[in-house]
């Protein structure tokens, strides 16, 4: 049983509810060490996951049982060609603030053109404080953070440290705010919905048409 927690796989069940059904392939971009990737593939025939971190993909693919259709790739997603409308379903999760501010509606254009028709988009990132509802959602998640940071720690406790030669997750600081995603993605995506999200957090899903 896996007792780890993160604020990214708090939500990896709302992204799991909106995967097609059928979904015959789908693409997790920004894989880490495959953990999302992995649920995904129960419900999709198959997912093609990259991830532009060699250690990542390394760890990924250690982890990953034979019987599940992942195909990692060590690749950002501006270093590869993306299938126009191949997949039923693409996923992004803290991995578009990543890019410089000025690319990410570009990124969004490239995820979109991989959708096939009646494909679902769903982004869950990070967003840069700076607003009075900013701060007050900041204030909101910190109770609960408290509450799950000491659930992870009893969980440890009873199942041990992470192994240290497993490498960790890849960090970086969002330059865009939630006003300025929303407006960015709206002009690319439209119909796209947005919404903020406990733990520093928003999520965007579009359907394309």
């Amino acid at each position: 049983m896996d007792l780890s927690w993160n604020h990214n796989a708090h939500y990896h069940g709302l992204l799991l509810d909106r995967v097609p059904r059928p979904c015959a392939r789908a693409l997790d971009v920004g894989c880490g060490d495959g953990r999302f990737a992995r649920l995904l593939a129960g419900r999709a025939g198959q997912v093609d996951a990259l991830d532009p971190d060699p250690r990542m993909v390394d760890a990924a693919r250690r982890r990953t049982p034979d019987r599940l259709d992942v195909r990692y790739t060590k690749a950002a997603l501006g270093e590869i060609d993306l299938e126009p409308g191949a997949y039923g379903f693409v996923s992004a999760i803290s991995s578009l603030h990543h890019l410089p501010a000025a690319d990410f509606g570009g990124a969004l254009r490239r995820l979109e053109a991989a959708l096939a028709p009646g494909g679902v988009l769903a982004v869950l990132g990070l967003y840069k404080e700076e607003t009075a509802n900013d701060r007050a959602a900041s204030a909101a998640a910190l109770a609960p953070q408290w509450a799950m940071g000491g659930a992870l720690a009893a969980g440890r406790a009873l199942t041990g440290v992470p192994d240290p030669s497993e490498p960790g997750m890849p960090v970086a600081e969002p330059e865009m705010g939630l006003r300025r995603i929303a407006a960015e993605a709206g002009a690319v995506l439209p119909g796209v919905r947005v919404r903020r999200l406990l733990f520093w957090r928003y999520c965007l899903f579009y359907t394309r048409p």
